[in-house]
C-alpha cells in the first residue's frame, strides 16, 4: 500500500460497494447525492476546509436585473420569489440603485 493518494485510494481501499461502512457521514451523504466521481472530486478541492451553502442560490443584484426587466407587478412578485426573495427587498435593491445612478 505504498504510494497511496487520494486520487487511487478509493480503489486501492475496496470502498467502491462499501461506502456506507468505508466513508465519513459527511462523505457518504456527497456520495449517495452526487456519486462517486464528483464526491471524490469535491474531496479533492475541499478536503480540511468547511463549505458554507447559503440558503438563496442566486445574488439578489442577479434576481434584481430580471425582476427590473419587467413592469407588471405580479410577474416580479413571482420571479422573486423564485430566487428566494421578497419581492419589496428587490425592489429596495432597484430603488437604490437609481438613487446612485442619479435617475
Amino acid at each position: 500500500m505504498n504510494n497511496i493518494t487520494e486520487d487511487n485510494a478509493y480503489e486501492k481501499f475496496g470502498v467502491d460497494g462499501n461506502e456506507a461502512e468505508a466513508l465519513t457521514d459527511s462523505y457518504y451523504d456527497l456520495y449517495e447525492l452526487l456519486g462517486a466521481e464528483a464526491m471524490l472530486k469535491l474531496y479533492k478541492q475541499y478536503h480540511g476546509d468547511k463549505i458554507d451553502c447559503p440558503m438563496k442560490l442566486y445574488r439578489a443584484e442577479y434576481i434584481a436585473d430580471l425582476v427590473s426587466q419587467t413592469s407588471d407587478r405580479k410577474k416580479r412578485a413571482e420571479i422573486a420569489r423564485a430566487g428566494g426573495y421578497a419581492l419589496k427587498f428587490i425592489e429596495g435593491i432597484i430603488q437604490r440603485r437609481k438613487k446612485e445612478s442619479g435617475k
